[in-house]
């Protein structure tokens, strides 16, 4: 299949890209990465946050659910996205409610769609558009990787992070040339100004504009 091919390339071509100075291994979901190091634009502060938000909605969520629906959190600089597959709008309607109702939590992106549960072959399928999409942004120099999360799910690509709107263009091109099988690009970033991602980049972290 054309789109394992194109996965298997990106890996061999980051796997020489390691061995170069200044850069480091990145594991993320199956695949393993090099890329040069690069801060990530939120404060420490909000990324444990983040972190906090994540393991305590996706433990509730899995509570409440159980294996009656396939439901996936992402989070993002206070925002929550939550992608996957519910039976009903009963569901839906309980895993949003309990993303918003979260400590810290600023929005929720609610893509759940009401349907049967994403097959084994679709995850696959999904899981190495993550990892083709992944292994091009690490290597593209106008793509502040470090700062943004990629999702994907039944064939779309949902990005988030703090980025410029050149950057955040740039991103969404380079997504949705990454391979045929890519249905549909979402932006879900937090947009800076040149002067925010200058600061950013010479001194530490700019909160975006709200």
């Amino acid at each position: 299949m054309k789109l394992f091919k194109k996965v298997r390339n990106a890996a061999m071509l980051l796997s020489v890209a390691s061995i170069l100075p200044g850069c480091f291994p990145i594991i993320a979901g199956t695949g393993i990465y090099s890329a040069m190091v690069l801060a990530d634009r939120r404060p420490l502060s909000v990324t444990t946050i983040d972190r906090g938000i994540q393991l305590e909605l996706d433990s509730i969520i899995k509570n409440k659910v159980g294996s009656n629906a396939h439901i996936n959190v992402n989070v993002l600089n206070q925002k929550v996205l939550l992608t996957g597959e519910v039976p009903n709008q009963t569901y839906k309607n309980l895993a949003v409610k309990e993303a918003s109702q979260q400590e810290n939590v600023k929005k929720v992106f609610d893509e759940l769609k009401i349907t049967d549960p994403s097959s084994a072959e679709d995850r696959l399928i999904d899981s190495s558009l993550y990892s083709l999409i992944k292994a091009k942004f690490v290597t593209t120099t106008d793509i502040p990787s470090n700062s943004m999360k990629i999702v994907v799910e039944a064939k779309r690509v949902y990005l988030m992070g703090v980025v410029t709107e050149l950057e955040a263009k740039a991103a969404a091109t380079v997504a949705s040339r990454a391979s045929d099988s890519v249905k549909e690009v979402v932006k879900l970033m937090d947009i800076i100004s040149e002067e925010e991602k200058k600061k950013l980049d010479s001194m530490g972290v700019v909160e975006p504009k709200k």
